[in-house]
């Protein structure tokens, strides 16, 4: 039960990206100004829980920056990325957070990981590529610059989880909650530069989604801080886990227009990968 947290935040983040697709006609489509206003319509539940939990001051207002930094270099770096190089090419990346927080998790927070644990690790690493499996995607579209700062900024979300195990502890888990997501979106307000707001790009009907996104950002933010406190290496893996691309594939037995046009076989490959981390997962829960 002590992962409960981690699923959480996996099935929270596996429903952005539906509110996404189900909204994605009127929402805003600039990437540095949809960052912004998704971090910034989590913050108001995020705070409000955290204040009713006994938030206060931070003991160590340099983790709490931290924190911030790395999850700003997450964003930053995943939209240049993005800019760069197919999304498809982007999902299965994700999985060299779960690496990196593994190897945090072993070698700087000295975390406990069995044999068996780390077995089904590395199933769910091995199995993230192939959930992501497109018939036209070429090894070489691997093999290029902006593939680096996709790496770099995987390092940076594991790096994130790093510091809010050592907030979570130092300054408690209520006051690093109430002040993360603020110090984050602080540090990202100078990149509106580049999202060249202009009369009508904020709309009430683009903004409304956002509500959706605040509300599943919050879940996200409070539950993975949670898990992040408990576990970060056995947590990352759970988190990573593909659940939007199952929550799609479950909703297009009614909604056939949200599957893209592959051939069965990619959906075989696809829904045979996403099943096996998932199952991995659940086993990962369980062992002691």
């Amino acid at each position: 039960m002590d992962l409960i947290y981690a699923w959480i935040a996996s099935i929270a983040s596996g429903i952005e990206p539906i509110i996404i697709k189900a909204s994605s006609k009127s929402l805003i489509t600039n990437p540095w100004l949809f960052n912004v206003l998704w971090v910034a319509f989590g913050i108001p539940l995020v705070a409000l829980f955290a204040i009713l939990h006994g938030a206060g001051i931070p003991k160590d207002w340099w983790l709490v920056v931290a924190i911030a930094i790395s999850a700003a270099g997450f964003y930053i770096l995943y939209t240049l990325a993005l800019y760069k190089m197919d999304v498809s090419v982007m999902a299965p990346l994700f999985s060299l957070r779960t690496v990196f927080a593994v190897l945090l998790g072993v070698l700087l927070l000295h975390e406990k990981i069995s044999a068996v644990s780390g077995l089904l690790i590395i199933v769910i690493v091995l199995a993230s590529p192939f959930a992501a499996y497109d018939e036209h995607l070429k090894l070489k579209a691997y093999m290029q610059k902006p593939i680096l700062l996709a790496g770099i900024a995987m390092f940076s979300l594991a790096l994130m989880g790093y510091f809010t195990n050592l907030s979570a502890h130092t300054n408690g888990y209520a006051t690093t909650l109430l002040w993360q997501d603020t110090f984050v979106l602080i540090v990202l307000l100078p990149t509106l530069k580049f999202a060249h707001i202009t009369q009508g790009t904020l709309t009430r009907k683009k903004l409304l989604p956002f509500i959706l996104l605040g509300i599943m950002a919050f879940l996200y933010t409070a539950s993975v801080t949670k898990a992040y406190a408990v576990n970060l290496a056995l947590s990352s893996a759970i988190v990573s886990l593909p659940l939007s691309m199952l929550f799609v594939v479950l909703l297009s037995f009614k909604y056939g227009e949200w599957l893209e046009k592959h051939p069965v076989h990619v959906y075989v490959v696809r829904f045979t990968a996403g099943l096996t981390m998932v199952v991995s997962a659940i086993m990962l829960s369980t062992v002691k």
